[in-house]
């Protein structure tokens, strides 16, 4: 009797006959993938890929049924697919598929599209990979696949159980910020080995000889006293303070933030867990690599071999947080998913023309391509995207990962690989900016951006972003803002921030409401949609021509009581023309989400997001406006948790539509 195929065989076959249909020839079983550090340290193997003239093309990985929906078995396609072929060069798609879901994933834009090119069109479909990106990808696919990223991951899961349970530390989200804080302690006993203590119960001793498992738990109590004063200490340390636009002087955490982990065999247990090493048993470091590991030399190169790169490390804590993160705490705060975050980012800076992120300040508003300069405010880069009402970051993290790939891969004559990176490094400290009410959240964000190598000083704590006169000096600055604000009719009511929407000559008048058509008739509100507020505070911060992507209730969009504020952004449209006549932005797409978009924070709100230009000049024209709907975002809620919703996400389908069509700028 002939022996029943494997799954893994049956989908093998499966796989390859499809790749057959597209016109590829070059088909390879069991491909041996590339070692980008060349010392035999690592090893990975493809199950399967498609080649053209050597050119590698796409690599397909298979699994049980359900797997192609899991995260975990997409990233690690992904990685192998940055390890690339012998030649050198990463695959350009990732094919997942378990037989009844498949996931198609390009490479060089790091996004999901909807569908595997053909073998004669490839070429047209994907874009160039530059040398200095590739060599990106390739370096941190290798530290994937040598540190056992999974395996970190679940230590982090590991530990935040065994502070929240064990340790006493509730609830969920404060189980988080200690999680950070121990990261935190950790990054500074690498980069400063030799510290010795100069205040506290531990004065005069070296930080590493404390910072121990075997320390703690031989002196219990007192080893605990000794951690919790080094961590007040070196918290407040020089090289740890940023000073934000207020020119107020702040920490990562509070200055007087206490590590409130009290249990010693838990401490003991956690700095065990951060004592991190690959496959081989070799210590794999967690701080961000110092400027002269950027190069190429073979000492830079051997120095990374043991470094966790900023973005494997900046992602597995991202994921850890995604699946740790309580919405119900607090102020309600909560995480915008990846998959909306990704499809807004990827909308709008594919129409960021290359100028905007290499011009610099300093130019009289002329957008000049950024040189080398002498002085230090010169040099400084002119582009700016935020939120400000950033919760944890998750939008500041979607937009820097769409500069770094847009920055590397910029091929302008002139730009060598240490300009891009020096220019990218300028980019990460002063283009990104967060605000936020709730203090915990921007302790996330700090910690998160610390973890993807970014500055923290332009993370703000605000008692309201709506109101809040710090913020002010920001009008008229922002290139881009993503956000996803607070919303719900009526549930804004501070007098005092209302009256400041009421600042006609500052630009904002939706502290108002009017019949549509005649806003003589205009009266004081007494509550809001904060939704409408955060509409026009976000025009207020853009530039002219600056691009705001904002999730939105339904009801602004469509209802009539709301038509006053669809006309105060769109302006009244003529009836014998059909153009609108005023308004303070160009509509360039709507986009419909479900109801399970936001369905774990607990809202079952009907949503979209609206994609704004702020007009250069009163009379530009409205032009047509891209208009879609998602049913499906990747996913739905069973319980508490997420589950992967078979029918797929139409934001793929519908960021790859828009780029492909109607988006333009560069």
């Amino acid at each position: 009797m002939a022996k029943k195929k494997s799954t893994t065989d049956a989908l093998r076959d499966g796989a390859r006959e499809k790749l057959s249909q597209l016109g590829y020839q070059q088909i390879k079983d069991d491909f041996a993938l590339f070692d980008p550090l060349g010392d035999g340290s690592m090893s990975a193997t493809a199950e399967l890929v498609a080649l053209d003239e050597d050119e590698p093309v796409i690599l397909f990985a298979s699994g049980e049924p359900g797997d192609a929906s899991r995260p975990p078995v997409q990233d690690d396609a992904k990685f192998k697919a940055g390890l690339g072929a012998a030649a050198g060069k990463p695959f350009r798609f990732v094919w997942v598929w378990d037989g009844e879901n498949d996931f198609i994933f390009d490479v060089e834009k790091d996004a999901q599209v909807s569908a595997l090119p053909a073998q004669d069109e490839w070429k047209t479909v994907a874009r160039p990979i530059s040398d200095t990106r590739t060599r990106l990808v390739q370096e941190v696919s290798a530290e994937y696949h040598r540190g056992d990223f999974r395996a970190i991951q679940r230590k982090f899961d590991e530990l935040h159980e065994a502070i929240y349970s064990r340790g006493g530390v509730k609830p969920t989200n404060a189980a988080i910020d200690e999680l950070g804080k121990l990261l935190f302690l950790k990054v500074h006993l690498e980069k400063a080995p030799g510290y010795v203590l100069t205040s506290g119960a531990a004065k005069g001793k070296r930080f590493a000889d404390i910072y121990s498992a075997d320390y703690v738990r031989k002196h219990n109590k007192d080893a605990v006293i000794q951690l919790k004063d080094a961590f007040r200490e070196i918290n407040n340390l020089p090289q740890y303070k940023a000073t934000d636009i207020t020119g107020e002087v702040h920490t990562i955490f509070s200055y007087d933030e206490p590590l409130r982990l009290e249990n010693p065999e838990v401490l003991a247990r956690a700095i065990d867990v951060l004592e991190l090493r690959d496959r081989e048993g070799k210590p794999i470091r967690l701080s961000v690599p110092d400027r002269e590991l950027l190069g190429n030399s073979e000492k830079a190169r051997e120095m990374r071999a043991h470094l966790i790169h900023e973005d494997l490390l900046g992602w597995a804590f991202d994921v850890f947080l995604r699946g740790k993160y309580a919405s119900d705490e607090g102020l309600a705060t909560y995480l915008t998913p990846s998959q909306v975050v990704e499809c807004m980012a990827r909308m709008v800076f594919h129409d960021i023309p290359d100028a905007d992120l290499w011009a610099r300040r300093g130019d009289d508003g002329q957008r000049e391509r950024w040189k080398p300069q002498t002085d230090e405010e010169a040099a400084l880069p002119a582009f700016l995207c935020g939120d400000i009402c950033c919760g944890t970051g998750r939008f500041p993290i979607g937009a820097l990962r769409e500069v770094k790939r847009r920055v590397l891969d910029d091929r302008h004559v002139g730009h060598s690989d240490d300009d891009k990176l020096q220019w990218l490094g300028q980019m990460k400290r002063h283009s990104f900016f967060g605000a936020d009410q709730a203090a915990g959240s921007i302790q996330k964000a700090r910690i998160n951006m610390l973890l993807y190598g970014e500055d923290h000083s332009q993370l703000l704590k605000v008692d309201d972003s709506l109101a809040d006169p710090h913020l002010d000096r920001l009008i008229g600055k922002f290139d881009v803002i993503l956000t996803n604000p607070p919303f719900g009719s009526g549930k804004y009511d501070d007098p005092r921030g209302l009256a400041r929407m009421r600042d006609e000559e500052r630009g904002l008048e939706l502290g108002w409401s009017w019949p549509p058509g005649n806003r003589a008739k205009r009266k004081e509100l007494a509550k809001a949609d904060p939704a409408s507020l955060f509409i026009d505070r976000n025009l207020q911060l853009l530039k002219p021509g600056g691009r705001l992507l904002i999730v939105v209730p339904d009801g602004i969009l469509c209802n009539s009581g709301d038509a006053y504020i669809r006309e105060y952004f769109m302006g009244t449209q003529d009836e014998e023309t059909g153009e609108f006549l005023g308004g303070k932005a160009i509509v360039r797409a709507v986009v419909s989400l479900p109801t399970e978009t936001f369905s774990i924070a607990g809202t079952g709100a009907k949503t979209s997001f609206l994609y704004l230009q702020k007009k250069r000049h009163p009379a530009e024209k409205q032009g047509p406006v891209f208009m879609a709907v998602a049913e499906h975002v990747g996913y739905l809620k069973k319980g508490k948790t997420e589950v992967p919703d078979p029918s797929g996400n139409d934001l793929v389908s519908i960021s790859s539509t828009y780029v492909t069509t109607v988006g333009g700028g560069r």
